[in-house]
């Protein structure tokens, strides 16, 4: 996820505690990113299927996000704001048990995860990360865990749309001179702005979901993880909308990875290692059983060998 879409995330949530651990972990983490203890050994599986030699602490999985307005990929349940939660949260705390290790979460600002990152003070970064050509000069990356793509939103009684449904065969060409809503740094901005057809409307500091409700826009275009969570009500504090449908599969796809640290000696080892563990994260249906709980799964994830 960009940097501006995350700041206009930020100021769209309602807030919560900054530093919380993820479930199931024993350490406190104060501070900034990286005071971190060691898991204790209570608790831990005495032997992981999956090597974890290439930690930076043995026994302790450390993964960096930032977690406030991160819904659904790592936020702070609405219900209990101490418990960390996510579909990001589920899948670190898979690999991190098929590796024997307690997965423990750092939170960092978005914007300083490539900086903590390089300062070592956790093994990866998790958090709804894409390969650029910028982060490709200090970073290594992991194969795709999730396939994802550009949502379009209508209102549920927009007869102009009454014959789609989300799995229709639906283009940017099926809004041609309509006024399409998105929020300001995402990457569907872009996209839409690149089209002479469509008339983009970005939005700073409120999802457009309303104005579309409110019939003050055509149409909404934003990543499918959010509208499965302001739409479709995935997870706590997700609320299903019945006044707006998500027409058609996602579209201009791409692909989130875990980032490692390059110039760190373990990050070879450490990214075959999270490697392996996805393989079995793919083949044995966790993943899936991940994304259909989040409402996240579609049969573009057979792409990236989801099974």
């Amino acid at each position: 996820m960009g940097l501006q879409r995350r700041a206009f995330l930020r100021r769209v949530a309602q807030g919560a505690g900054a530093f919380v651990l993820a479930a199931g972990t024993k350490s406190l983490l104060t501070g900034c990113a990286g005071n971190l203890d060691t898991a204790t050994e209570e608790g831990r599986s005495a032997a992981g299927v999956v090597s974890s030699k290439g930690l930076l602490n043995p026994g302790t999985l450390a993964w960096g996000a930032e977690a406030i307005s991160g819904a659904p990929y790592v936020f702070y349940d609405p219900v209990n704001p101490s418990q960390l939660i996510g579909f990001e949260v589920e899948i670190a705390d898979a690999i991190a048990k098929l590796m024997g290790v307690k997965a423990v979460f750092v939170a960092t600002a978005y914007d300083q995860l490539p900086a903590a990152l390089a300062a070592n003070r956790f093994d990866f970064i998790l958090n709804g990360w894409e390969i650029t050509s910028d982060r490709e000069r200090t970073q290594r990356f992991s194969q795709p865990y999730y396939r994802y793509g550009q949502q379009i939103v209508v209102r549920t009684n927009d007869e102009r749309f009454a014959q789609y449904d989300a799995a229709s065969d639906v283009t940017l060409a099926n809004l041609a001179g309509m006024t399409v809503g998105t929020g300001i740094g995402y990457k569907a901005q872009e996209i839409l702005e690149q089209d002479p057809n469509l008339k983009t409307r970005a939005y700073d500091g409120n999802l457009p979901f309303d104005d579309l409700v409110q019939g003050r826009i055509d149409a909404v275009m934003v990543d499918f993880p959010i509208v499965a969570y302001y739409v479709l009500g995935s997870g706590p504090g997700g609320t299903v909308n019945p006044a707006l449908k998500p027409i058609g599969v996602p579209i201009f796809l791409n692909n989130y990875v875990i980032a490692f640290n390059a110039s760190s000696p373990k990050a070879k080892t450490l990214e075959t290692e999270v490697n392996q563990a996805l393989e079995i994260l793919k083949t044995d249906g966790t993943l899936r059983r991940i994304y259909e709980h989040w409402k996240l799964w579609n049969d573009q994830q057979a792409q990236i060998g989801i099974v």
